[in-house]
């Protein structure tokens, strides 16, 4: 793969979590959920990714809901022919700061698919996510 296809910011259409115990499939951020990864030429990556059901709430209470229906991180990356190693610098959750996470990448048409390896996924369980995303239009 041309680390060139990647560039660009990307819209983010479906993201699917199965854990590895269960073998149980989810739409863990809702059927429609809402996001954007952006990468660079200088090698930088962006993700912020939140669930279709966040509402604005000045409720202390829902901080919580809020923190847990939400991921975003920012760092570097490296790509090795469909491997691509995210190297995060910053995130929503300073227990991956530092971490490198694998990913596996396809292109498909104007689709980008990001298949992660098994990790802790965001609901603290061993899993594997599968992330669409489609190019957003530069109009």
């Amino acid at each position: 793969m041309n680390i060139k296809e990647l560039w660009g910011s990307w819209d983010l259409i479906s993201f699917s979590h199965t854990l590895l115990e269960t073998k149980i499939k989810t739409n863990i951020m809702g059927d429609n959920p809402n996001g954007t990864i952006i990468f660079t030429e200088d090698n930088c990556v962006s993700v912020i990714i939140t669930n279709e059901s966040r509402k604005t709430s000045n409720d202390i209470e829902d901080t919580n809901y809020l923190y847990n229906s939400m991921m975003a991180y920012m760092g570097r990356y490296s790509l090795n022919g469909n491997k691509c190693d995210f190297h995060i610098e910053i995130s929503w959750n300073p227990s991956w700061v530092g971490l490198i996470l694998q990913r596996e990448i396809i292109l498909e048409d104007n689709k980008l698919i990001i298949n992660t390896l098994p990790q802790i996924g965001i609901d603290g369980n061993l899993s594997t996510a599968t992330l669409i995303w489609k190019r957003k239009n530069n109009n």
